[in-house]
């Protein structure tokens, strides 16, 4: 037998005669018992070879993830997929932009699609590009967020034409299929024989059920006064805008409602009530776009929206940089948008200029903003004072003190504000009373009566309010911040008159307005003595 001694791990051989004997290590003269070794059990034998096999196997998938991880060649991979989907969605959206825009799917997207498009690819191009890196992991990871903004920017650096077939129009809206029917052509499915005030070429094609809206509010509210508008090209972007537009034009009450042809690039308007006649409604309609249909029986005009007036445009710097070179002509190109948010922005930002005669890119478009803003004046406006606000603030500061007309404008702007009890800013006052519009006079009387503490400044320049009116006010008034405002006015304007009312004052109870009164006499006697030498 071959045994192991279990002093010095020696094998020796042992004959099979001393099993069960004490027997000698002849190498270490170790003792021991002679036993024959057991052979292993089936089932351990089974479960050792099982963690082999699982062993091997996982040795197996971590030398392949090894060696293509090692080898580079899934980064190789990452690298040459994230560029060829980039020169993918270059050629697709520089496909799109040109003539053969209709024979290209994102054509049949719109705008709001095509972004989303671009974003994916732009995030997975990005990503694919970021793993690339093996070693130098920050530099792919930048070039990775650099390639993303490219292809994201793609649908604002190449825009795509939306084929006709996406606002349901045909592809050639002059050719009428000879099988149409009749109906069809004229404008609605069926309704009633009633003709169209214009027959013109059909650019859109919409059922009774989509103009039910419009019939019903006629039935219900015809003596309000009920329009209806068809507009093809509206989106989820711009239908606020056009909202806010009609109902600013209509002078409508109410704002418009909205049906939806479900989101296929259409939609249809009610507008009521409002008092405003179909001819001076068409012709609100033409300012937003192509209108092609007309029928005064109905009040429903259909207009193929004109989306540059409407669409928002990328912010430009010269925008809200007063320094640049274009910065009133951009602005002066925002006035003529009809979203009353960007035009109220621009008007501000006009609002804001000093010293317009002194620069010359100011001076050479400085007529054409005057003209702009005298006819957004002349609109209806409705009931938005800020909107209004803006623009009469944007007029007096770029106006000419000598132009009639824009005095006029300004002073029915301000009597129409009035009227409304809004808060008038000063430098509409200040450019009235220095065109010498009649009645400018009377409403800075108005205005400092109702807040003494803000014109007092205004009516302290000379020429600016009549001095027996203020004379009226400090006697007939019994608010004492109302007396003490008039007391220092006529110390600033007065004259013989002034002089004799401040007397009055000289030993009144309130010791504010005594005070007040003895400095005005002073001021008075002061200017009346340097004008007598």
């Amino acid at each position: 037998m071959n045994l192991l001694c279990p002093e010095c791990k020696q094998r020796i051989n042992i004959p099979s005669t001393e099993e069960g004997n004490m027997v000698h290590c002849p190498k270490c003269d170790h003792k021991f018992l002679c036993e024959k070794p057991s052979a292993k059990s089936r089932k351990s034998f089974a479960r050792t070879s099982g963690k082999v096999v699982a062993k091997l196997a996982r040795d197996k998938s971590d030398v392949v993830h090894s060696a293509l991880m090692d080898s580079g060649i899934v980064q190789i991979l990452c690298l040459v997929t994230s560029l060829l989907l980039a020169i993918g969605c270059i050629w697709l959206f520089y496909m799109a932009s040109g003539k053969n825009s209709s024979t290209n799917f994102l054509s049949m997207l719109l705008f709001p699609q095509q972004q989303m498009f671009a974003i994916f690819f732009a995030c997975l191009s990005g990503g694919l590009l970021a793993c690339a890196g093996r070693r130098h992991k920050v530099l792919f990871v930048v070039l990775g967020v650099i390639l993303a903004g490219f292809v994201g920017a793609l649908p604002y650096m190449y825009t795509v034409k939306i084929s006709p077939i996406v606002y349901g129009l045909e592809e050639d809206p002059t050719q009428v299929p000879q099988n149409k029917p009749a109906d069809a052509e004229a404008g609605f499915v069926k309704h009633e024989p009633i003709p169209f005030a214009e027959k013109e070429v059909r650019i859109h094609s919409y059922t009774e059920d989509e103009l039910k809206p419009l019939f019903s509010t006629i039935e219900e509210k015809e003596a309000q006064g009920v329009l209806g508008i068809w507009t093809v090209g509206v989106n989820v972007t711009n239908c606020d805008m056009i909202k806010r537009y009609l109902k600013r034009m209509t002078q409508s009450e109410d704002e418009p409602m909205f049906y939806d042809r479900r989101g296929m690039g259409g939609g249809l308007f009610v507008i009521t009530p409002t008092a405003m006649r179909f001819e001076e409604f068409v012709e609100v309609a033409e300012k937003m776009g192509k209108v092609t249909l007309k029928d005064a029986d109905r009040y429903f005009v259909e207009v193929e929206l004109n989306r540059e007036k409407f669409d928002a445009r990328p912010g430009s710097p010269a925008l809200r940089d007063e320094r640049h070179a274009y910065f009133a002509l951009s602005n002066y190109k925002e006035l003529s948008c009809l979203d009353s948010y960007r035009i109220m922005a621009a008007a501000k930002r006009l609002a804001a200029v000093k010293n317009i005669e002194g620069n010359q890119s100011y001076a050479n478009v400085q007529e054409d903003v005057v003209r702009e803003l005298k006819r957004l004046l002349q609109e209806p406006w409705g009931r938005d004072a800020e909107y209004v606000t803006a623009l009469t603030s944007a007029l007096v500061t770029w106006a000419k003190k000598d132009d009639k007309e824009a005095c006029r404008v300004v002073f029915y702007v301000v009597s129409e504000l009035k009227k409304a009890d809004c808060e008038i800013p000063v430098t509409v006052i200040r450019y009235l009373l220095d065109g010498g519009e009649v009645g400018a006079s009377e409403i800075l009387l108005t205005e400092w009566v109702n807040n003494p503490q803000r014109w007092e400044k205004q009516c302290c320049i000379p020429g600016s309010i009549s001095e027996e009116a203020i004379i009226r006010e400090l006697e007939a008034s019994s608010d004492y911040v109302r007396k003490r405002s008039a007391v220092r006015i006529l110390g600033q304007i007065g004259g013989k008159s002034a002089l004799e009312a401040l007397k009055k004052y000289k030993n009144h109870s309130d010791n504010e307005l005594r005070l007040c009164a003895e400095l005005a006499i002073d001021l008075v006697e002061k200017r009346l003595l340097k004008s007598a030498e």
